[in-house]
């Protein structure tokens, strides 16, 4: 797992800056993602300049906490960085996305569930795909209704 670390506010994804980028924010990132022990917090743009928002700043985590969001940061979009300054992450272990060679941009949904939309025209659209437990896996349709779907829009912020 690696790449540059990006944000889901509800409604959109946005970036992290890495201005006190360390080890300790990218143990929250990996752990996360599922994805094992940092091996390094690259910043300035390693994977790429990223586009839309700046989401965070000054992150800093000690490394236990449950999600980035839960870290110290200058609060939701308050920065004075530019996309040269993306936060990036390298990982010790794989995930799923690197077997299909698809990017999964994933909403958490909960302490250690993720979910996020497959194979559809944009991110609200698509087969659902869950990640627990270090895997991804798709969700059965059995009973499957619109109340069941109106809930996954609703996590992924797409009314």
């Amino acid at each position: 797992c690696e790449g540059r670390v990006e944000v889901y506010n509800g409604s959109s994804w946005g970036t992290v800056c890495d201005d006190w980028w360390d080890l300790s924010d990218a143990q929250v990132v990996c752990r996360q993602l599922g994805c094992g022990q940092p091996t390094a917090a690259p910043g300035s743009a390693r994977f790429g300049l990223g586009s839309g928002p700046i989401f965070l700043d000054d992150v800093q985590c000690h490394g236990d906490e449950p999600s980035l969001q839960m870290c110290r940061h200058n609060g939701w979009g308050v920065h004075n960085c530019r996309h040269v300054e993306d936060a990036s992450v390298i990982c010790a272990g794989a995930w799923a996305a690197e077997t299909t060679g698809s990017p999964r941009r994933s909403h958490r949904v909960g302490f250690k569930i993720s979910l996020w939309l497959e194979n559809g025209r944009n991110q609200c659209e698509g087969h659902i795909e869950l990640f627990y437990k270090g895997h991804w896996g798709t969700v059965c349709h059995d009973f499957w209704d619109i109340s069941d779907a109106q809930v996954i829009c609703r996590q992924l912020g797409c009314g």
